[in-house]
């Protein structure tokens, strides 16, 4: 069996932190605290899970909702960079680069689910790349931006991803990267009420199968490592589900009046600086 390493920082020293269904574990590294389920599932299946019904929610009930979380990402992406090269990486049924688009961007997407990067290029009227950012033959320094929204919670490899971004990134362009606050505490301790046990980090039976849980330490630590300075790092309000949306304005409470990062999701804004660290 391989030796087990931590993405970020290459230790093995490890606390397990849950132990999932057999084979799975959910591991903390002791030096860095990066939070990883090992061994990661079968890539093939994990692509096949992202099928047409995983997005049917989005395209329907959702879509009103979700139109507005986009709205809302992408006035934020303007104040950080003028219109350009847009690149989103994961960009799903392809809504955010719909808006993006009609807005004003040059907009570009990679996919990895079939289904997905088939909708959007019907949509944008212009072919999304199915498969990683890294095979789809982007240059250097192609993109003004680059949005990362939830995306790299669910890859093998979140810093090989992240080095990519920055070889295709022009010097003086934006990343933003949105991820899972595994320090939500707000949201846990509800689940915990609501359901009389802790909130599962992972099961292979899940809609979101999240193979990395961020917290803001470790995503800066992963955005440093792949030659990012990190210029904003802040609350992701992305949430559509009333419910949860109510218990993150809770959590946001304690952030504004105190700087405590326990709320749903993070967003942080990088650019391009300084050397990546091995």
């Amino acid at each position: 069996m391989a030796e087990i390493v931590c993405n970020l920082c290459g230790d093995n020293r490890f606390q397990v932190v849950e132990e999932g269904e057999t084979p799975f574990r959910v591991l903390q590294c002791s030096r860095c605290s990066l939070v990883f389920v090992t061994p990661q599932p079968d890539r093939q299946e994990l692509q096949e899970h992202y099928d047409g019904g995983y997005y049917e929610a989005w395209m329907g009930g959702q879509r009103q909702r979700r139109l507005g979380m986009w709205e809302g990402r992408l006035d934020r992406l303007e104040k950080w960079v003028s219109r350009g090269r847009l690149l989103d990486v994961g960009c799903g049924e392809g809504t955010f680069l719909e808006l993006a688009q009609k807005r004003g961007w040059e907009v570009y997407g990679t996919e990895l689910s079939s289904f997905a990067a088939d909708h959007a290029s019907r949509v944008l009227g212009r072919g999304i790349f199915c498969g990683e950012h890294a095979q789809a033959g982007f240059r250097d320094g192609e993109f003004d931006a680059v949005t990362l929204w939830h995306v790299l919670e669910h890859v093998a490899d979140p810093g090989r991803y992240l080095s990519e971004v920055r070889r295709i990134l022009k010097p003086e362009g934006n990343l933003i990267v949105a991820v899972p606050n595994v320090n939500d505490l707000v949201m846990q301790a509800a689940y915990r009420v609501v359901r009389g046990k802790p909130l599962k980090k992972f099961s292979p039976d899940d809609r979101e199968i999240h193979l990395y849980h961020f917290s803001a330490g470790t995503l800066v630590k992963a955005l440093e490592k792949a030659g990012f300075q990190c210029r904003s790092l802040g609350p992701d309000c992305g949430i559509v589900e009333p419910a949860k949306k109510w218990l993150n304005v809770v959590a946001l409470i304690p952030y504004h009046l105190f700087g405590l990062k326990i709320f749903h999701a993070i967003e942080a804004v990088a650019t391009p600086g300084g050397a990546q660290r091995t």
